[in-house]
């Protein structure tokens, strides 16, 4: 009865370990009450203190942003809508994607009348042009136009967007409506009155890359002459802002999250690192996506130095960059000392204890050489 009592424990805090409300580690085969990760962890990890496999929460000093693109542009004299499908960047920067998407020829304020449909075949590439990301996106699409009275068939479609200046931040706002009666206008076209003013709305901050999108769209059989786009075009990341119309209407403006920002904060790992011997493994979640990378070195406790080359998987396959530095003591874990309120430290003595990235690309993007990190210590409880 009491070993049943036991393993019943053991299991019931697996389940709370898996479901992420207590992060915890296993330590030559049993699993403790706490493990205290510094900052942020991507745990549950194992731990082995004679076989060297503990968790690394690295964090990077000054990290640096890489653009990629997950959406179309922003038009100005036309309303480019996806509607269904999906743009993918890889992490080697290669863009594809299919999306059935709307062009309204009337701009956003005519949705009814006047638009085309189109199933749209996008590719391009993401790089760099000096410190700034470089984005090409090329759109080739066949459908059929609608001018209010009758369909168009044959259209077609064929557009390049081009970055051409830096990531550009917008930083929060508010706006304010002082009126006690007012309206909102959202998104998707419906309206609210209200009687509780005066109301401020948020706009949450942004990030835009401008460029220029350049092409034609055929407007199908009898339905006119072709349209010639050469005109500024904007990637701008998810979220929506709010302006005020005639002092009494707040209306919300969708933005397109056709730029995604990947800001390589930290690396998290599970390590492998045997002993004896200089062979070394990580399991690596890089960046604020917590991409996938799986890195490969040695470790020589000798010289109290590693290296290590790490490889993007999954959608992250084509990143890749390459890192060494200093092994040291690294605190990786506490543990509760029983019948007390004190914590036991788990000491690494030739943990992974700093990390300079020295080259790569991640989404086509060079990585600054000599790029610093430093090893957090895990935290513990309060008591």
């Amino acid at each position: 009865m009491e070993e049943s009592m036991k393993n019943a424990k053991i299991i019931t805090l697996a389940l709370l370990v898996t479901a992420g409300s207590l992060v915890g580690a296993a330590a030559q085969g049993t699993v403790p009450y706490y493990y205290g990760a510094a900052a942020q962890g991507a745990g549950p990890y194992f731990f082995n203190v004679r076989a060297m496999d503990y968790p690394l929460h690295e964090r990077v000093i000054y990290p640096p942003r890489f653009a990629y693109t997950a959406g179309l542009p922003v038009l100005t004299s036309v309303d480019l809508e996806s509607l269904s499908g999906g743009v993918f960047t890889d992490g080697s920067g290669r863009i594809a994607g299919l999306v059935y998407a709307r062009i309204y020829f009337g701009g956003p304020n005519n949705h009814v009348t006047d638009y085309g449909a189109f199933s749209v075949t996008v590719t391009g590439t993401t790089g760099d042009r000096g410190t700034n990301p470089l984005v090409k996106i090329t759109m080739r699409g066949n459908g059929y136009t609608f001018d209010g009275l009758s369909n168009h068939p044959n259209a077609s479609l064929n557009l390049k967007f081009v970055s051409t200046n830096k990531l550009e931040d917008v930083r929060s706002t508010q706006v304010t409506i002082n009126s006690a009666s007012y309206s909102v206008t959202y998104a998707d076209g419906s309206t609210q009155v209200f009687t509780d003013g005066p109301a401020t709305k948020i706009n949450s901050g942004f990030t835009f890359l401008s460029g220029t999108m350049k092409g034609n769209i055929k407007l199908g059989k009898n339905g006119g002459p072709q349209l010639t786009i050469n005109e500024a075009g904007t990637l701008v990341t998810d979220g929506s802002i709010w302006t005020v119309a005639d002092g009494t209407n707040f209306v919300e403006h969708q933005l397109s999250g056709g730029l995604v920002l990947d800001v390589l904060t930290n690396i998290d790992a599970q390590v492998i690192q045997p002993l004896p011997g200089s062979k070394l493994f990580l399991n690596a979640n890089v960046g604020t996506l917590m991409a996938l990378h799986a890195g490969t070195g040695s470790a020589n406790t000798n010289t109290a130095k590693w290296n290590a080359s790490f490889n993007g998987v999954a959608y992250a396959r084509g990143s890749r960059f390459q890192a060494n530095g200093n092994l040291g003591p690294v605190v990786v874990a506490y543990d509760p000392i029983p019948n007390t309120t004190n914590f036991l430290p788990r000491l690494v003595p030739n943990a992974i204890k700093d990390m300079t990235i020295t080259s790569g690309k991640i989404f086509g993007q060079k990585v600054s050489k000599d790029l610093q990190g430093v090893s957090l210590w895990a935290t513990p409880p309060s008591p």
